[in-house]
């Protein structure tokens, strides 16, 4: 059986897992060999071409939008649609929505890794990603708990891409001393949401995620071994997370018709390595996701019947979302664990102290057994 903390130590021997990198693809197979080890399971990779972060997507949105303000004396109406389109684009993508506008700056090869074991009408899916994240400005301690208001302020920023050529044509002239600061502050967002990419390149990923893809991994061995009756168990270890996730966002598509015939279940590991272990009920950007179905009642129960789990506890996520948000809101049972500090923040994410020292893995080891129960307590209708 593999173990979390034995998965945990083989991958954290790359610095780090950013998207489309050899490291990734190293860390993947290395992954996978593994995997082949374990009795009756089938294991495959499903590959796809995506962005390596969600920082082409920033820059394309800025560049447009500067563009349609500094030529919105000549065109009006085309730089107000094209600003419009940009700006729904940015919406959808800040509320964890289907943006189209960043598969068309996908440029590189990249793989989900895929195993499974066992039929039956329930397929009971461990999802985890195991690329790690660009280094953020954004995720610097001082600066997570403005992350909401810089979201809403970048929007308003954006929003003036369409409304300055939307000005002009209704006949208002705008100078160029008012569009000149526009495209100045449109740059500046962009290139300060690059700055630390630029210094540091990709962060090591120990709790985001290597933490969730150890724990996933082992929770599906843990079932592989004890197989759950009329069940099929998958693990499915994604990557381009941390460009929108698209990873999951690809699976989710090319299996809904599968994923909506059966009896599915998705339980989602994200950065278990630190703090109080919890189940998130609630995430969004703009409009909120709430979590309902089989398997948020299960961690209840849990919780409320068996003193072991008492300590885990409901969160609502503040920062970003998960690779669950494509399969909750079509309605497929869906949940994810999580750990926060006690501010409600997963400390050190997205910067380059995202290390093994920081971590405390009897979390991680907490959410294995939690997420096993949580499966097995399913019910069996």
């Amino acid at each position: 059986m593999l173990k979390a903390r034995q998965i945990f130590e083989l991958l954290s021997e790359w610095p780090h897992r950013g998207v489309g990198s050899d490291e990734e693809m190293e860390a993947r197979e290395m992954l996978m060999a593994h995997l082949t080890g374990e009795i009756g399971v089938e294991v495959a990779e499903e590959g796809f071409f995506t962005p390596r972060s969600y920082l082409p997507f920033f820059w394309a949105i800025a560049l447009c939008q500067c563009f349609f303000i500094a030529l919105s004396d000549y065109g009006a109406l085309l730089m107000a649609a094209g600003g419009l389109m940009v700006l729904i684009s940015h919406l959808r993508f800040f509320d964890w929505r289907v943006t189209r506008l960043i598969w068309l700056l996908a440029r590189t090869t990249t793989a989900n890794l895929v195993a499974k074991k066992g039929v039956g009408r329930r397929l009971i899916i461990l999802m985890a990603h195991i690329d790690s994240a660009p280094a953020s400005f954004a995720y610097r301690p001082e600066q997570v708990p403005h992350f909401k208001t810089s979201v809403y302020l970048s929007t308003g920023i954006i929003a003036l891409g369409f409304l300055v050529p939307l000005a002009s044509l209704s006949g208002i002239h705008v100078p160029l001393f008012v569009k000149a600061p526009i495209i100045l502050l449109t740059l500046g967002q962009v290139v300060m949401a690059s700055l630390d990419y630029w210094r540091f390149g990709y962060t090591p990923g120990a709790n985001d995620n290597l933490t969730g893809v150890a724990a996933a991994t082992e929770v599906a061995s843990r079932l592989w071994a004890k197989m759950p009756e009329d069940a099929e168990v998958r693990l499915v270890i994604t990557t381009a997370e941390e460009a929108g996730m698209l990873g999951a966002q690809h699976y989710w598509e090319q299996h809904h018709e599968e994923l909506k015939a059966r009896d599915t279940h998705v339980l989602n590991f994200d950065t278990v390595g630190f703090g109080q272990l919890s189940y998130v009920v609630e995430s969004g950007g703009f409009t909120a996701v709430y979590y309902g179905g089989a398997l948020p009642k299960a961690a209840h129960a849990l919780t409320r019947l068996n003193k072991r789990f008492e300590g885990v506890k409901e969160a609502k996520h503040h920062v970003g979302d998960f690779d669950s948000v494509w399969f909750c809101r079509d309605g497929i049972s869906s949940l994810t664990i999580a750990a926060y500090d006690a501010g409600g923040m997963m400390p050190h994410i997205h910067t380059m102290e995202d290390k093994a020292e920081h971590l405390t893995l009897e979390v991680m080891d907490e959410a294995v057994a939690f997420g096993e129960a949580v499966v097995r307590t399913l019910p069996k209708r």
